[in-house]
């Protein structure tokens, strides 16, 4: 099985105060810490989740109801320069093959900075409430309704827009972008989508424009569903989420009985137990549909889906799963058998694939 990038990603958090424009404050912070490596075919892991939650426990003692002042010895105690310091007292707890992947730092309810190996960014969240009418001009009555149903009403309907706008480290925009959207009819009230097909990519391009210094603004016009517009790239993306609910038990054929219950602990109790998993599928684009201005076909997604996880849902995975009665199910085999199921039929426009096990526990495979 060919996977890109398998990551294995955990939640924690810690709280901390710090100096900010010569206020001493205090905050809580989430943080996500991936860890990325070759799929142990033994275990069905990259890393084991406790042997990680450990590693990273060890490091944010350092943090973890500290005045960060001192922590950073100094330096401004921002989300980008705390991110980078937690990247460099994280980044030698991994040793090959395994590496640090992702350092996801979040104010809790604020602002992000996302860091890997390459580029440390900025993300900032907005939101706001409008209407619009899914309409594509260049086809037919008939075609639209058919396309997009009572989406496409020519009175309209309306969604709580929430916009991610990644920026360069330290770059905030003026909360007053929202404001030319908010409480508006997208497709009569701004002039740059007259005529257009006022679909979640167009917004996403739209605001980028209203941005300049985005490199990527991520429009989620439902909780299940988003559209993303990369400024370096001229490029757009998909996104959607599902879920399946499944019973499994860890127990790999490869391992002894006292090494199964060593590696898997509690998750190779005789019974099985089970997850509500969520699968976050993104597909990329280099242009948009012409005739309908989208990145790729919602409906064709969905039932793509469908067919991939119906055999994934309300069954015992070693039991109804025949691939799951020689890999262990663990949160990486499940990813890399979905990815691999999607790309199978999406080809290379599949760029992600994540599974949630648990609102902690997520497993990444990237293009």
């Amino acid at each position: 099985m060919n996977i890109p990038q398998l990551s294995t990603l955990k939640r924690f958090e810690f709280s901390a105060a710090r100096t900010l424009q010569g206020q001493l404050q205090g905050d809580n912070f989430i943080v996500w810490v991936g860890v990325s490596g070759p799929l142990n075919p033994a275990t069905g892991m990259v890393i084991n989740v406790t042997e990680l939650k450990r590693t990273v426990n060890t490091v944010l003692d350092a943090y973890d109801h500290r005045n960060l002042d001192t922590q950073l010895r100094g330096q401004s105690p921002t989300l980008s320069l705390i991110t980078q310091a937690l990247w460099a007292d994280l980044a030698p707890q991994f040793p090959a093959p395994l590496t640090l992947s992702n350092v996801e730092l979040e104010e809790e309810g604020g602002h992000q900075a996302r860091m890997n190996a390459h580029a440390i960014e900025t993300v900032q969240r907005g939101m706001f409430s409008a209407a619009h009418r899914t309409h594509a001009p260049r086809l037919s009555e008939a075609e639209n309704k058919k396309i997009y149903g009572i989406c496409n009403n020519p009175a309209g309907h309306g969604h709580n827009y929430h916009v991610a706008l990644t920026l360069p480290p330290e770059n905030i925009v003026p909360e007053t972008v929202w404001a030319e959207f908010d409480h508006r009819n997208l497709s009569v009230d701004i002039p740059e989508l007259q005529g257009r097909n006022v679909v979640t990519e167009t917004i996403a391009e739209l605001i980028a424009r209203r941005a300049p210094t985005a490199r990527r603004v991520r429009v989620w016009e439902l909780p299940t569903f988003f559209a993303e517009y990369d400024v370096i790239q001229n490029s757009y993306a998909l996104g959607r989420r599902y879920w399946f609910n499944a019973a499994h038990r860890l127990n790999s054929p490869h391992l002894s009985k006292e090494e199964n219950a060593q590696v898997y602990g509690k998750c190779n109790r005789p019974d099985p137990h089970g997850h509500s998993y969520m699968v976050e599928v993104t597909v990329a684009a280099p242009t948009l549909d012409p005739l309908t201005e989208t990145a790729y076909d919602l409906g064709r997604l969905d039932a793509v889906a469908a067919e991939i996880l119906r055999p994934l849902h309300r069954v015992w995975l070693e039991r109804d799963a025949p691939h799951f009665q020689t890999h262990p199910s663990t949160g990486e085999n499940i990813a890399a058998y979905v990815w691999q199921k999607f790309r199978e039929v999406l080809g290379p426009q599949l760029s992600s694939v994540i599974i949630w096990e648990t609102p902690n526990n997520q497993f990444r495979v990237t293009a």
